[in-house]
């Protein structure tokens, strides 16, 4: 194994140029007369933590982005046995003319309201009920809740932290004691 505590910084070569330097150590500085600031309040304690809240936010945001994925192919299932639905019953009522027409042969929905009521229960009843039934459906709702429920976790997560930096209960904490009163 080499020993990389040996290279002198004159003997490496950047890859920044004199501009992004000045910028990054702009930055570094700004940062760190930041970190001097007087530590009044919950700012030090919040800032201490920063890679945790960073990390959170991180993995809430690939949740997020996996949660819209999942809503899409969802409303894109119900979408998709609405407009089955739809066409079905523009078919069963021109395949059902005759039945459904007066004496001219005319569709009058006015003289059998009743009759075009019950075809329009009966082919939304059926798409819905083959779009709920069907595996795949099953599969997006599960995939969907499941991301409902990662968002949550990461919400709570982000909470708890809070709660314990303001030196406030936690919600593990008001469980434990109510896991206690309980077994009192």
């Amino acid at each position: 194994m080499e020993d990389n505590n040996s290279i002198l910084h004159g003997n490496v070569e950047s890859t920044f140029t004199g501009y992004e330097k000045k910028q990054i150590k702009d930055v570094f500085n700004v940062w760190s007369d930041f970190i001097k600031l007087p530590t009044i309040g919950p700012f030090q304690a919040f800032s201490k933590d920063s890679i945790f809240y960073s990390q959170e936010l991180f993995s809430l945001g690939q949740t997020l982005i996996q949660l819209q994925a999942n809503l899409k192919e969802y409303w894109t299932q119900m979408n998709n046995a609405y407009l089955h639905a739809v066409e079905q019953v523009a078919d069963r009522m021109h395949n059902g003319k005759q039945h459904y027409s007066n004496e001219n042969g005319d569709y009058s929905p006015k003289e059998n309201i009743e009759e075009y009521r019950k075809t329009v229960i009966d082919v939304f009843e059926e798409a819905f009920t083959d779009l709920f039934s069907s595996e795949e459906f099953g599969t997006i709702n599960s995939n969907l809740i499941s991301s409902q429920l990662d968002v949550v976790k990461h919400l709570q997560n982000i909470t708890e932290k809070n709660f314990k930096t303001l030196n406030l209960p936690t919600r593990s904490e008001v469980d434990e004691i109510s896991k206690d009163i309980h077994d009192i």
